[in-house]
């Protein structure tokens, strides 16, 4: 389930990788919008249309908005995930995270990591 293919956007980019999953790099010094959200369906859609677990590594001054936090817990609006694990950097990262899962409630699994092999290894078991 290897591809080379990836997808980039202004504020990301998208790939199937080697592990048999999503990886979604949000790019520095961007706002991940709902905007954004729609571009990467839309791009999962087009160029994979699998449903699979997702790897979001923010960049340390990557960020979002409440709006996109309500929009995201929503299965119908990722239909694409089976599974998300954020890796994240900094200490409003983290806060935007701990407000996420509390208040939001995603309806998939939903974990955030300091370390992308942490990450790696909690969403194979999804795969």
């Amino acid at each position: 389930m290897t591809s080379s293919k990836f997808v980039i956007f202004d504020n990301f980019q998208v790939t199937v990788n080697e592990n048999g999953f999503y990886e979604v790099e949000v790019f520095d010094n961007v706002d991940f919008s709902i905007a954004d959200l729609k571009l990467l369906v839309q791009a999962q859609q087009e160029n994979f249309s699998l449903k699979l677990p997702v790897l979001v590594l923010c960049r340390e001054h990557a960020n979002t908005n409440i709006e996109l936090l309500n929009v995201i817990a929503k299965n119908e609006n990722n239909p694409y995930s089976k599974a998300d694990a954020f890796v994240i950097k900094s200490m409003a990262q983290r806060i935007l995270a701990n407000f996420y899962v509390k208040i939001h409630k995603p309806e998939r699994p939903t974990k955030f990591f300091s370390s992308k092999e942490d990450a790696i290894t909690w969403l194979n078991q999804y795969i």
